[in-house]
């Protein structure tokens, strides 16, 4: 690690060579490019930047070795001149032995002369400048094809199996289920942290398209893999706000019942713009073999709105259909200088035990951020459908933790372990707007029913039929058996109260009938959207007992008062709703005024 001072900024070379290196260090130096020279250091540092000027200076950097001339290259044209060594690392995979030491190195190196204290000096940037050609940018290595298997980071080297999932298609019927069930109550979770039920994960678990990551029997032989996408989506929604807790259940907000009504594609696309700022958790909160992440009153970690954005700036990076392995995605990242920090104090962050199996801030890289990188990636980008996948089973896939003090008891760091390969799909291109548009954006319903002119509705295809559009038959018609539904005047006004319009219901019907819909079901259906739209509901009215009916009679006739009330029966007055101050108002002018009302506008 460098000891460089980051705070310190050379205009020129001589400042540098003088206030860097010692006497022996530099002359060290000048023996590569100078014949016997003085041995007082200000002579020293003359006749070494007189040999640096010119013809002489290009000749100079020729001697280099190529990866000195990369890393002098890339300094020059980092705009401030400073050496990032991380990056260098990444983008070249190779480590350039540099002077770190403070300027005590004595055996003489022709790069110190280029490159001192991190930086390369402005004087000299400029005139490297004129020959020294600006480094090619980083690109990402994808790969041509997926192996079938991956080998285990244990010593066995065991052959583990890769899984592929493509996300796209099941995220956006997934995403319609999961509104759909909220939609009718069913989504419950923890009124102080708004985490899903362990109900709710199970019975979720068992009703994704595609079902979760990894099977139940998967974790049979090791420690509970856990829930993914079926954790993730309850907090997605309430996230980016399509859903919120009301009591211990979730309801869906304006704009959630909106959601159903629009182009799916569309709302995951919204839904990831949000998730950049969502408060509702922390990614990598789900490490839950990471301990200490509330220490120092809950400050030990940084904000997670300062690291997603980078991280989908690693995304953007990314060419669409081009599988890349996350390893790769790391090592772009870094070369990139897009790293982000997940700890503030990362000594306060431990496995197994908090003395012995501390952090820190070396070395840890690939636990901490790393990660947390993963959670991100699996448990969020591919449930909402950016990415496909391909992963194994955690238990060995990462041996990265395994020197670290607590972690023998221990089959995987995360659930995320598995995780290998990602590839943007076109649902992801278009939310991380690569692409104006999602080829596939219209979800084609399967023809799984015929609407009968009896106003029965008959399933035809009994396995075609998706478990949301079950649920949307359950809230609009009337269940007979698990084949066939009935649509009933009460069943389309009951289903309109609750949100769901009768063209709604027209609109699904034509979408998933393998015949056209009977023109009984679509009186019945128009029927219903008058019944239901001709009665408004104006808010809630007061109403006052008077028992004289001279002064009902002055009170509703009168020129001002009658435009906020009205008669009800022979004793009653009512006020309208929104009238209530500007009625006791006009009241007093008159003359009289109600006890209590004030108390209760």
């Amino acid at each position: 690690m460098a000891r460089y001072n980051e705070d310190v900024v050379y205009q020129t070379q001589a400042q540098a060579l003088n206030d860097y290196y010692t006497v022996d260090s530099l002359k060290a130096i000048a023996k590569l490019i100078c014949e016997k020279g003085p041995t007082r250091k200000a002579e020293i540092i003359e006749e070494m930047v007189a040999a640096m000027k010119g013809e002489n200076l290009k000749r100079l950097f020729g001697r280099l070795s190529k990866i000195e001339q990369s890393a002098v290259a890339e300094a020059v044209f980092a705009g401030d001149g400073k050496f990032d060594e991380e990056q260098f690392r990444a983008k070249y995979s190779k480590t350039l032995e540099l002077d770190q030491s403070s300027g005590y190195r004595t055996d003489g190196h022709l790069i110190d002369l280029f490159i001192i204290n991190g930086q390369v000096t402005a004087d000299i940037r400029c005139s490297l400048k004129a020959f020294v050609s600006k480094p090619k940018a980083d690109n990402m290595k994808y790969v041509a094809n997926l192996p079938a298997t991956i080998k285990s980071d244990d010593q066995d080297e065991e052959e583990l199996p890769l899984k592929t999932r493509e996300t796209a298609r099941a995220a956006l019927d997934n995403l319609l289920a999961v509104l759909r069930l909220i939609d009718g109550g069913k989504v419950k979770v923890s009124q102080s942290t708004g985490r899903p039920t362990a109900a709710t994960v199970k019975n979720m678990s068992q009703l994704l398209k595609g079902g979760d990551w990894y099977e139940e029997a998967a974790s049979e032989l090791c420690e509970d893999i856990g829930p993914i996408q079926a954790f993730a989506w309850p907090i997605i929604v309430q996230g980016t706000g399509l859903a919120k807790a009301e009591g211990n259940t979730l309801q869906l907000t304006a704009a959630g019942k909106k959601a159903l009504q629009e182009n799916l594609p569309k709302v995951i696309k919204a839904c990831w713009k949000k998730w950049e700022k969502n408060k509702i958790i922390d990614e990598f909160s789900r490490i839950e073999n990471i301990k200490g992440q509330k220490s120092s009153s809950g400050r030990a970690l940084t904000s997670p709105s300062t690291r997603r954005p980078l991280i989908n700036e690693v995304l953007g990076h990314c060419l669409p259909d081009k599988w890349v392995s996350v390893e790769e995605l790391y090592r772009f990242m870094k070369s990139k200088g897009l790293e982000f920090e997940v700890a503030r104090y990362a000594l306060k962050l431990y496995i197994g035990d908090s003395q012995y199996g501390r952090l820190d801030d070396y070395g840890n890289w690939d636990l901490i951020e790393g990660r947390y990188f993963l959670v991100y990636l699996f448990e969020y980008a591919a449930t909402l459908g950016l990415i496909d996948v391909a992963y194994t089973h955690p238990v060995g896939a990462r041996a990265d933790y395994y020197d670290s003090w607590g972690s023998d008891c221990l089959d995987f760091l995360s659930r995320y372990d598995g995780l290998t390969y990602i590839r943007i799909n076109p649902l992801g291109a278009y939310a991380l707007g690569m692409a104006d548009q999602y080829v596939q954006a219209e979800i084609e319903t399967s023809l799984v029913l015929k609407v009968l002119p009896n106003h029965e509705i008959v399933i035809t295809d009994k396995n075609a039929l998706s478990f949301a559009d079950r649920l949307f038959l359950d809230k609009t018609c009337n269940k007979v058996t698990s084949c066939l539904w009935r649509i009933s005047p009460q069943s389309l006004l009951k289903a309109a109260q609750e949100g769901t319009a009768p063209e709604e219901v027209l609109r699904f019907l034509k979408a998933a009938s393998s015949v056209s819909i009977p023109q009984t079901v679509i009186t019945l259906l128009k029927d219903a959207q008058k019944r239901s739209t001709h009665l408004k509901y104006l808010g809630r009215a007061h109403l006052i007992n008077c028992a004289d009916p001279v002064l009902i009679q002055l009170i509703t006739k009168d020129k001002n008062l009658s435009k906020m009330c009205m008669t009800a029966g022979d004793r009653f007055i009512v006020v309208l709703p929104g009238m209530e101050n500007s009625f006791l108002k006009a009241l007093t002018d008159i003359g009289y005024m109600v006890p209590q009302f004030k108390e209760q506008i």
